[in-house]
């Protein structure tokens, strides 16, 4: 029984023909018949129709297995060459195995065939005795470099196709880890703000303990939301609904929590306010996350400002804070991820990015400028 199962294990079943290749063999297929019908191309000849059919053939493998099913049409089409005359006035089946071995095959195992296929060409020259017409030879090498140079140029296009679509991969995939850290950076500044302030009020204002312990739940449970619907973007499958992502008119929200955590936040908005685009408005609202985020966990401010100034064709996001400020040169932490990202994140909705810690005044200010209708 164990014999006979390896046996049945071993067994190469025929890979069956992809329906592409079914297709372009029946275009062949018609085009081969089709001169038949035109008088004083190529007489009618039963024997003649089957053996250049049989050309046409490996065609049904041409991608599955394009180098016995090239190898296979090529010699076919000699043989048929050999002793059929007048031989078709164009050998269909070789010009698709040609343009199959430039649009599949790379490397070597390409070189090789071409390199056969050519030789090919010269036997078959050689077979019709075409040697006093060089307009025949010529018009028949460049039908066969013409079909290969397709083939190729077509590899050339998958790749390059293939090569931007993994460059949007990772690009969406630095957003997502962008906005996993905002989100997560922001709810533990605020409930590490909450969780050091706890001891003290449960001594000494007992009425506010509950308060902050309550921002600590607000802040978690407004991750956990905005983590669930940015890992829904990860699966294609997921059956619910996904999470918005934020907006400007979240920000009302976001300055709330802040407040919450202890840091005095006014939020002013002045001009007319022009349409951005859903990634626009995100990465306004992250600039304004990450900032109150830097300023909580950094700063030692007191109090900060945010400022949404419509000019005309762009929005200028300024937050302010009057904390211990910082040079520009460390202005990021070091991190990798602040204020860098920010910049990362801007990048894509042509949006640009500066900061300034004055020494006279202390303090920091960022400003980030998104062109309207990004």
């Amino acid at each position: 029984m164990r014999s006979t199962d390896a046996l049945s294990r071993l067994q190469i079943r025929p890979q069956r023909p992809r329906r592409n290749d079914v297709m372009v063999a029946l275009i062949v297929l018609l085009l081969n018949s089709g001169t038949y019908l035109i008088p004083g191309i190529v007489p009618w000849g039963p024997w003649r129709y089957m053996m250049e059919t049989a050309t046409i053939v490996p065609l049904l493998w041409r991608e599955s297995l394009p180098v016995p099913s090239a190898l296979t049409t090529g010699a076919l089409t000699l043989i048929v060459t050999a002793t059929v005359h007048p031989a078709q006035p164009f050998p269909y089946a070789v010009l698709v195995t040609q343009y199959t071995i430039g649009a599949v095959l790379r490397g070597r195992t390409r070189a090789f065939l071409v390199g056969v296929f050519m030789a090919g060409n010269v036997v078959a020259e050689a077979l019709h005795q075409q040697w006093g017409n060089p307009e025949d030879f010529l018009v028949t090498f460049t039908l066969s470099l013409t079909a290969l140079f397709l083939g190729v140029l077509m590899q050339s296009e998958r790749d390059s196709l293939s090569v931007r679509g993994d460059r949007a991969l990772r690009a969406e995939r630095a957003r997502i880890a962008r906005d996993m850290h905002d989100v997560v950076g922001h709810a533990v500044a605020l409930m590490v703000v909450q969780a050091e302030a706890g001891p003290l009020l449960v001594r000494d204002k007992p009425e506010r303990a509950e308060a902050a312990f309550e921002a600590i739940s607000t802040a978690g449970r407004d991750a956990m939301a905005q983590l669930r619907g940015l890992l829904g973007t990860l699966s294609q499958d997921a059956a619910g609904g996904r999470e918005p992502l934020p907006t400007l008119a979240d920000l009302d929200e976001l300055v709330h929590r802040v407040r919450k955590a202890g840091l005095h936040v006014r939020l002013e908005q002045t001009g007319d306010a022009a349409p951005l685009s859903p990634g626009a408005e995100t990465a306004a609202y992250r600039v304004v996350q990450e900032a109150l985020t830097n300023t909580l966990k950094h700063a030692r401010a007191s109090r900060a400002e945010v400022r949404l100034s419509w000019v005309p064709s762009a929005l200028e996001i300024t937050v302010a804070d009057n904390g211990r400020g910082v040079s520009e040169g460390t202005a990021d932490g070091g991190g990798g991820h602040g204020l860098t990202g920010l910049r990362e994140r801007l990048a894509p909705v042509g949006g640009a990015l500066s900061w300034t810690s004055p020494p006279d005044t202390g303090g920091f200010a960022l400003t980030a400028v998104i062109p309207a209708g990004q």
